[in-house]
């Protein structure tokens, strides 16, 4: 059975969320690890790379039961780089994880 197209929107969302989020972090360690707060941005980096990590495998279609946990994944690691343009597109992928089409095709293919 074929993905819902929320899903693969999500998907999409996840990926360029994580995907800019991951990049705007390691500048910032790049840039600040002289000043011993470089490290702090390790973690929403390590967010973003679960998020994008996830939304891979969303991406091919498959039904993935972490879609969620990757949106609010996301949504944290944005919020603590200050990125709002991945907390933004990680929302957009959070609520399009709660269509209830995307839910209920997630459980019957999971």
């Amino acid at each position: 059975m074929e993905a819902p197209e929320a899903y693969k929107t999500a998907a999409m969302a996840n990926l360029i969320g994580g995907g800019i989020n991951i990049l705007t972090s390691f500048l910032a360690v790049i840039s600040l690890i002289w000043f011993c707060v470089g490290i702090w941005w390790f973690i929403p980096m390590a967010a973003s790379g679960y998020q994008v990590y996830i939304a891979m495998s969303m991406n091919k279609g498959e039904a993935n039961p972490a879609a969620k946990n990757a949106a609010i994944a996301g949504i944290i690691g944005g919020l603590l780089s200050f990125n709002w343009i991945s907390v933004a597109a990680s929302g957009y992928a959070f609520m399009q994880t709660n269509d209830e089409e995307v839910a209920g095709w997630i459980e019957s293919n999971s």
